[in-house]
C-alpha cells in the first residue's frame, strides 16, 4: 500500500525547512539584500489583520485544492500523495509542526527573499515546480500544479501588498488542512486493509 511509517521523518523535515528556508531567507533579506525584515513582514497591513486574512485565504485555498484533488480526474494523484505522505503524518503534532515550519520557512525564502529578485510570477512558478507539481507527463498533476501556481501568485501579491505574515498564515493552514485530510484517508485505507 505505502511506505513504512517513519516517526522521525516529519520532525526532521520541519527542522530542515525552518533552518534552511527560514533562516536562509531571513539572512538573504537582511544580509544580502540589505532590507529590513520588519519591513518585509509588515507592509500595508498590520500583523494581526494579516494573520486573520491569511488564515481565511488559506482555508479557502485548501478547500478548493481538496475539492479538485477529489475529482475522478485527479484520483490517481490523490492516492499517490496519500500513500506517500500518509504513513509519515499519522500524528497531528507532526502535521502541524511541518505545516507551521513550511509556512514560515518557505515564505521567508520564496516570497520574502527570492520574489524580491525574481518577481511574483517567476517565484510562483519556481515554487510549484520545485515541489514537483508541474510535471507535463502527468496531466492530472499538471492541472493541480496550475491551481497551486494561481494560489502562489496570490501569496506573492499578499506578500507584496500586505506583508509576509498573511502568506505565512495562509501557507501553514493550507498545508495543515491538506495533511490532515491525507492522514485521515491513509488511516481509513490502512484500517480497511487490515480487516481483509
Amino acid at each position: 500500500m505505502s511506505a513504512r511509517p517513519r516517526p522521525w521523518l516529519m520532525p526532521l523535515l520541519a527542522l530542515a525547512t525552518i533552518l534552511f528556508f527560514g533562516v536562509g531567507g531571513a539572512l538573504l533579506i537582511t544580509e544580502v539584500q540589505e532590507r529590513s525584515l520588519q519591513d518585509v513582514l509588515v507592509r500595508g497591513m498590520g500583523h494581526r489583520r494579516q494573520a486573520v486574512a491569511g488564515l481565511g485565504i488559506g482555508l479557502l485555498m485548501a478547500t478548493l485544492a481538496w475539492a479538485l484533488i477529489n475529482t475522478d480526474r485527479l484520483h490517481q494523484v490523490r492516492v499517490r500523495y496519500v500513500d506517500l505522505l500518509g504513513p509519515h503524518v499519522q500524528r497531528r503534532l507532526d502535521r502541524w509542526m511541518v505545516s507551521l515550519c513550511a509556512g514560515v520557512g518557505e515564505e521567508l525564502f520564496f516570497r520574502g527573499a527570492l520574489q524580491h529578485w525574481l518577481g511574483i510570477p517567476l517565484t510562483a512558478v519556481l515554487f510549484v515546480a520545485i515541489h514537483g507539481y508541474l510535471d507535463p507527463r502527468d496531466r492530472g498533476l499538471l492541472l493541480y500544479g496550475g491551481l497551486l501556481t494561481v494560489f502562489m501568485l496570490g501569496f506573492g501579491w499578499m506578500a507584496e501588498v500586505w506583508g509576509l505574515y498573511a502568506p505565512m498564515a495562509a501557507h501553514a493552514l493550507f498545508d495543515a488542512v491538506l495533511l490532515e485530510r491525507m492522514a485521515v484517508q491513509w488511516l481509513r485505507r490502512r484500517d480497511e486493509g487490515a480487516g481483509d
